[in-house]
């Protein structure tokens, strides 16, 4: 497959339009680099190259049970502290 660049039409919503371009901006990029690295990496995904969402998940609930323990055992007096900034990243990086 050839690097090179090659102009195609894409229909795209105002909505889907606008977040793209919001995002791309946020990101320092231009439209088009945003929706190349976007279908590269959907293609990616789907092709089973990427991670795999239920494995990731798994690992995620072990590192949350574990940590949580470890918390309780030599940290009681931390945990809330801990669990609060958790919460302020979420918020902060996953709009949660």
């Amino acid at each position: 497959m050839s690097d090179r660049l090659k102009k195609h039409t894409v229909y795209l919503t105002d909505g889907i339009w606008q977040q793209l371009t919001r995002e791309a901006v946020a990101r320092g990029q231009n439209p088009s680099e945003f929706m190349r690295a976007a279908v590269e990496q959907h293609l990616t995904f789907h092709s089973g190259r990427g991670a795999n969402p239920n494995r990731v998940a798994e690992l995620a609930e072990f590192n949350q049970l574990v940590l949580d323990q470890i918390l309780r055992r030599d940290f009681p007096d931390l945990r809330e502290q801990v669990l609060d900034a958790v919460d302020k990243r979420l918020g902060k990086f996953h709009g949660r």
